[in-house]
């Protein structure tokens, strides 16, 4: 595929990137086609093959992306040094909020994530190795917070699992599955419970 070298190029890239977006958002996977994808950008079809080899291939990096913000903001709010001198239950509810309200960012490709999550190995495998990233900075900080004797946890590598799929369990069938709960209200519930889980005096 071309590796878009000059502005114009990488503006066109930029474009079937934005089409993409559009037409998975509202059409879904299986229904976008490259040629609507080609349409909404305004480009000729053959174009759309110069960068990409197929309507996967375009997916694949969109999720890889929006997978990767979401994944760099929660890993920077859970740098140990941002809980230095904290409040526990307010750092774990600030998270919490971080979390819960991005799952509002692209819901549609949020959607289509999770459904080839179940189907393509490739997007198995992107996801997963985010989660181990995320996973492994809960453990981080569990284990900093441990150092400083503010946990009752003993074993950080247990409940990192746990706490991770618990919220991103619950953060994606509260926006993507249409749970009738209120963000603000399950972020209150979540927040009690990590905290009394994690914290002796929270």
């Amino acid at each position: 595929m071309r590796v878009p070298q000059q502005a114009r190029s990488r503006r066109t890239r930029e474009r079937i990137l934005a089409a993409a977006t559009d037409a998975f958002e509202s059409l879904g996977y299986d229904e976008t086609t490259t040629p609507e994808i080609a349409r909404r950008a305004g480009i000729a079809v053959g174009s759309v093959y110069d960068y990409f080899r197929d309507k996967r291939a375009i997916l694949l990096e969109l999720l890889h992306d929006t997978m990767e913000q979401m994944a760099e903001l929660v890993v920077q709010g859970l740098a140990p040094e941002t809980w230095q001198h904290s409040d526990p239950r307010e750092s774990v509810r600030k998270l919490l909020e971080l979390i819960f309200h991005s799952r509002t960012v692209r819901p549609g490709l949020q959607r289509i994530l999770w459904e080839r999550f179940f189907k393509d190995p490739e997007v198995r495998a992107a996801v997963e190795k985010i989660e181990e990233r995320v996973r492994s900075a809960v453990v981080e900080l569990l284990e900093a917070l441990r150092a400083e004797g503010r946990t009752r946890i003993e074993d950080p590598a247990t409940a990192a699992f746990v706490v991770h799929l618990s919220v991103e369990w619950t953060a994606s069938r509260l926006v993507l599955g249409g749970a009738p709960v209120d963000i603000d209200q399950a972020v209150d519930a979540a927040t009690d419970m990590i905290a009394r889980y994690i914290f002796e005096d929270a």
